[in-house]
């Protein structure tokens, strides 16, 4: 299995930052979907989906990515 960034509209996968490709076995395989959350969000990537590619099976699965969540301010201890 591989853990891909997909572009929505284009369908293109991640190879590296700028650089896409249309097959997905030339893709940077994340291995986890928060490794491939986190560099879409680093980065600043929008329109793009998670992309679960099976090894020798017929169908793939696609994603889209959470919302990111902002951190509740804590109080402030005394």
């Amino acid at each position: 299995m591989k853990i891909l960034l997909q572009h929505v509209r284009t369908q293109l996968y991640v190879r590296s930052l700028g650089n896409w490709t249309a097959n997905p076995l030339e893709a940077y395989d994340f291995q986890h979907s928060q490794r491939a959350i986190d560099f879409a969000r680093d980065h600043g990537l929008t329109a793009v989906q998670i992309a679960v590619k099976f090894v020798d099976a017929q169908f793939d699965e696609v994603f889209p990515l959470p919302a990111a969540t902002t951190a509740v301010p804590q109080p402030a201890r005394v």
